[in-house]
């Protein structure tokens, strides 16, 4: 295979780390780049990576979802550096429900799930695009909780992105970003098949609920912590769609380096199975207003994206 470089956001641990070590592992030919705030703790699991994988070609790149001037700066060092074409962006890096604590607005002052989830991956992905060939994948990491089952008797709805980017952090707000990512995949994948000539895909995976991640958190002891992963699998099998983020992990990298989804796009994906998002998530109208709002709140310029001048 020749040779291809793929980042993946917040791949220093759980899904994303699991994904990088198989996309690493599936061929010689593909770059990592795990693309964290924490460079510290990036640098250590490319180590590691490197170690599992017999795969050198794995490195990091600081990146801060909560900041639109990190977005463009790790952008810019990209587009300076020296590495193999882009292939693929695994937009896998989230803030759960409990949010941040301190902190319930990015740097630029929206609410910092919704800003983390979804606005800072959409400004990644339209800059990113530009980097890639008449070919490539781009995967956005959605949930189960875009259609939260009933016993949790919250619903999700969507009224205009300005004011999810202003409500408050919680359960409700998450399962609205993970609808938000939805939206984004399906008008990406509709804007780059309606308006440009390139083959690149866009889909929309669920890796199920995970029962070996530390994506729920809580602050508190350590008993307090293991009563929380302990409710945590109970409520996992409630639900029915227990997982792991190894076996996620292994479904979402298939998502790149498998034949089988060359040419799919516009398609949500739940562990390897191409399925049915919620009806809500089909909603033209509020992809479209998502989209736009999204341009606005993010500066993202349409001479900046692949849309302007193609076709």
């Amino acid at each position: 295979m020749e040779k291809r470089t793929v980042i993946i956001t917040g791949g220093n641990s759980g899904l994303g780390y699991q994904c990088a070590k198989n996309i690493a592992k599936s061929d010689p030919g593909y770059h990592i780049i795990l693309a964290c705030r924490n460079a510290k703790k990036a640098d250590m699991a490319a180590e590691t990576l490197k170690v599992e994988t017999n795969n050198l070609n794995i490195s990091t790149m600081d990146l801060d979802l909560a900041s639109l001037s990190s977005i463009r700066m790790f952008y810019q060092a990209f587009s300076r550096a020296d590495l193999p074409p882009l292939y693929a962006v695994v937009c896998n890096a989230g803030i759960g429900a409990g949010g941040v604590p301190g902190q319930v607005y990015t740097k630029d002052g929206i609410e910092m799930i919704f800003g983390v989830n979804h606005l800072g991956h959409f400004l990644l992905t339209n800059l990113l695009l530009n980097r890639m060939g008449k070919n490539g994948r781009i995967v956005f990491v959605s949930s189960d909780m875009h259609e939260p089952p009933a016993f949790l008797r919250i619903k999700v709805r969507y009224e205009n992105a300005r004011a999810i980017s202003a409500a408050k952090p919680g359960i409700l707000q998450y399962g609205t970003s993970k609808l938000c990512n939805l939206y984004c995949s399906y008008e990406m994948a509709r804007l780059i098949e309606t308006k440009t000539d390139r083959k690149i895909t866009v889909n929309a995976f669920n890796p199920g609920a995970m029962s070996d991640t530390n994506f729920v958190r809580v602050e508190g002891s350590a008993l307090l912590q293991g009563i929380l992963r302990v409710f945590s699998r109970i409520m996992n099998h409630i639900v029915g769609k227990p997982s792991t983020s190894i076996k996620s992990g292994a479904a979402l990298a298939s998502l790149v380096t498998e034949a089988s989804f060359d040419t799919m796009s516009g398609k949500y994906v739940d562990r390897g199975e191409i399925t049915k998002s919620s009806t809500l998530s089909y909603s033209k109208d509020n992809a479209r207003e998502l989209w736009k709002t999204s341009m606005e709140l993010s500066q993202l310029r349409i001479s900046e994206t692949i849309f302007e001048n193609e076709n």
